[in-house]
């Protein structure tokens, strides 16, 4: 929370449509909502992206969006168990099972403490693909069984599981990005601003030894508001005192002012 502190941020508005143009940037919401901008740091996942899920008007250029066709989109499941009891040997908080039908778990450390141990397990690619093809409780066992044949405990039994998936969510669209074969340079095409109003994030913005990564699309954000910063002092009056001039935009459609 303490990143957000001081912040101005609206819940519940969903961009429809980006407008920019040389005098700044115009977010449109789901609810009729208008937020004007000299500026707009772009982090819609690569999913949202794909499906045009946002509208930008003018659309994006003819390079960025062959970027967005050529990278795809890795589909990823997290099944979450809790034990009441703790269950990785002392010292292993990791677990590989090349083959198995989870082959990567890992522990929580925040439940040490208190006698509990919360395992995350990871599929992705065809293994994931069949597990969302299930019903979650059958899902949730089968991997359970995954589990117990790996940790060679048959009758280990959780006290609560989940199962999560990104593929349905209208806000993601999919998990993370990969870099199809003749596409290892459209990150790098991806994370470079548009007009000078438009600045990219997201873990498919980031390099590739950092793209799909949480850290990656952390270290992305920073870079976009670095670039959008820069930018903007560009632009800014020079002389002593003087802060950044904002730049108005158009009327709206009916004449209303925007701001």
């Amino acid at each position: 929370m303490k990143l957000a502190a001081g912040l101005d941020i609206r819940l519940g508005a969903a961009v429809e449509r980006l407008e920019w143009g040389p005098w700044g940037v115009r977010a449109f919401t789901a609810d009729g909502r208008v937020y004007p901008a000299d500026r707009a740091v772009v982090a819609l996942p690569l999913g949202v992206l794909k499906a045009e899920g946002v509208r930008f008007v003018p659309e994006l250029p003819e390079e960025k969006r062959q970027a967005i066709e050529r990278l795809g989109l890795t589909d990823a499941v997290k099944l979450f168990f809790r034990f009441d009891r703790p269950v990785f040997p002392p010292g292993i908080v990791e677990l590989y099972a090349p083959g198995a039908a989870l082959e990567e778990c890992w522990s929580n450390p925040l439940g040490h403490s208190k006698g509990i141990e919360v395992l995350t397990a990871l599929a992705t690619g065809e293994k994931a693909r069949a597990l969302m093809a299930l019903p979650e409780e059958r899902a949730l066992r089968e991997a359970l069984q995954a589990l117990q044949q790996a940790l060679g405990q048959p009758s280990l039994t959780p006290s609560k599981a989940r199962l999560v998936h990104w593929r349905d969510d209208p806000y993601t669209l999919g998990a993370y990005s990969m870099a199809r074969v003749g596409a290892s340079e459209a990150r790098q095409v991806l994370a470079k601003p548009v007009g000078n109003r438009l600045f990219f994030a997201g873990e498919h913005t980031a390099p590739n030894a950092w793209a799909s990564t949480v850290h990656g699309a952390y270290a992305s954000g920073k870079r976009a508001a670095h670039e959008a910063i820069r930018s903007a002092y560009r632009e800014a009056p020079l002389g002593p005192r003087r802060g950044l001039r904002p730049s108005l935009p158009p009327p709206l459609p009916d004449g209303r002012p925007a701001a």
